[in-house]
């Protein structure tokens, strides 16, 4: 059995029943592979510079206790999101905490009454890949909400 070649308009070509590739076309798809992969990496590189995701579970209870049928929203940042009405503001205020709960300071200018009626906040979840679990107990709502930035 005699070897014939057969070259068609594309460049490749088959010998004995083999298709062979033209070595431009080996050098294209080389390149074409590697600009592929380093794509993938700047890829992951940039969503490796913004950090994990950070995701809390926030939680409200009358009482000195957390309740199961406790008020809960979720929280994200990195992007800002989430079932939270202001995640822009509340991502904001953990971040110049650095996702510290105990950290965040009262605001000065809110005036609270001094009426005992606990409220319990929780928070769950991680912040920028480490883990959290903060509970606190409040005077009033009113103190709650100077106490905690509008992040509850």
């Amino acid at each position: 059995m005699a070897v014939s070649e057969y070259v068609d308009g594309s460049g490749a070509s088959w010998l004995s029943g083999e298709m062979t590739t033209h070595p431009r076309y080996r050098i294209i798809t080389i390149a074409c592979a590697a600009i592929a992969a380093s794509a993938m990496s700047m890829a992951s590189a940039a969503a490796d510079a913004a950090g994990p995701i950070s995701t809390l579970d926030l939680t409200v209870s009358s009482g000195e206790q957390p309740k199961p049928d406790a008020q809960q929203i979720t929280l994200t940042c990195d992007p800002a999101g989430g079932t939270h009405e202001k995640s822009e503001a509340a991502c904001a205020a953990l971040d110049g905490v650095n996702g510290s709960f105990g950290d965040l300071t009262a605001d000065p200018t809110v005036v609270c009454v001094q009426i005992y009626d606990p409220v319990t906040v929780t928070a769950n979840g991680t912040w920028r890949g480490t883990p959290v679990q903060w509970q606190r107990t409040f005077a009033n709502s009113c103190a709650l909400h100077a106490g905690t930035a509008g992040i509850f």
